[in-house]
C-alpha cells in the first residue's frame, strides 16, 4: 500500500540529519527532498556536531544514527533532551535489544531501520511531528518480548505455597478456610496474600485474581 502525503499548504518540517557517513546522509537527503514538506536545515557527522547544529537551528525533528565518532547519537539525544523540545527519531541498522531499549528510555519518538522505504520514512516523520510515535516492526517485536519476559519474571516470583493460597482464594475460600485446608495459620495466609499483592503490583484481592488470570498463574 502506497502512502501519498499532500501538505502543500502546511509549514515545512525542519529536520537535522546526523550520520557519520557522507554517502548515507546524501542518500537520505535526496530521499527526503522528494517531499516538499521536509526541509533539511543542518547535517552532522558526530554527536557533538549534532548538539551544536541542533541548538543553532532548533529543528522540529532530529534523525540520528546511533554509532558516531566523538559522541554517539544516543548520548547526543540524552544531552539535547534535557534542554529542548526537539523530537528524536533513531535511524539506524541496529536491531539489537539493548540499543532499542536504551533509545526508548531516553524518550525517542521513533526508531526505524535504514532499509526503510521512502513512504514509511515519510510516515514516521509526519507521525512524530504530529505528536505520535513510530517504531519499525523489529522494535515492536522487542517490546512484545520484553513484556513476555516481565510476565515470566512475575510467574517465577510466586512461590509454590503462594500458588496454593492463590488457587484457594480464587475458588472463593475465605482466609480461615484457606488456612484450614493448608494447615497453616490465618496470619500466614494473610502474609502470603500481601506478598503476592506486592509482587504483582496490585492493590486488592480482586485485582490479584484478575492479574493472576492474565498471567495464567491459576491452575
Amino acid at each position: 500500500m502506497k502512502f501519498i502525503f499532500r501538505y502543500d499548504s502546511m509549514n515545512k518540517i525542519r529536520i537535522v540529519l546526523a550520520d557519520d557517513h557522507p554517502l548515507i546522509r546524501a542518500g537520505f537527503r535526496s530521499l527526503l527532498g522528494v517531499n516538499e514538506r521536509f526541509e533539511i536545515v543542518a547535517e552532522a557527522e558526530n554527536g557533538k556536531e549534532l548538539i551544536e547544529r541542533a541548538l543553532a537551528t532548533n529543528p522540529d525533528i532530529i534523525l540520528a544514527d546511533i554509532n558516531m565518532p566523538i559522541m554517539s547519537g544516543l548520548d547526543a539525544v540524552a544531552e539535547l533532551g534535557k534542554n529542548t523540545t526537539i523530537k528524536f527519531i533513531i535511524l539506524t541498522m541496529h536491531e539489537e535489544r539493548e540499543y532499542i531499549l536504551q533509545a526508548l528510555k531516553l524518550g525517542v519518538s521513533g526508531y526505524v531501520l535504514k532499509n526503510i522505504e521512502r513512504s514509511e520514512l515519510e510516515r514516521a516523520i509526519i507521525t512524530v511531528y504530529e505528536e505520535g510515535k513510530y517504531f519499525s516492526p523489529v522494535v515492536t517485536d522487542v517490546l512484545a518480548q520484553s513484556l513476555v519476559q516481565r510476565k515470566d519474571k512475575a510467574i517465577g516470583e510466586i512461590t509454590s505455597r503462594e500458588g496454593e493460597v492463590l488457587d484457594l482464594v480464587a475458588q472463593g475460600n475465605s482466609t480461615k478456610q484457606v488456612a484450614d485446608k493448608l494447615g497453616i495459620s490465618i496470619h500466614t495466609v494473610e502474609s502470603h496474600r500481601i506478598n503476592m499483592l506486592k509482587k504483582l503490583q496490585v492493590n486488592n484481592t480482586a485485582e490479584l485474581i484478575r492479574k493472576a488470570i492474565e498471567l495464567k498463574l491459576l491452575r
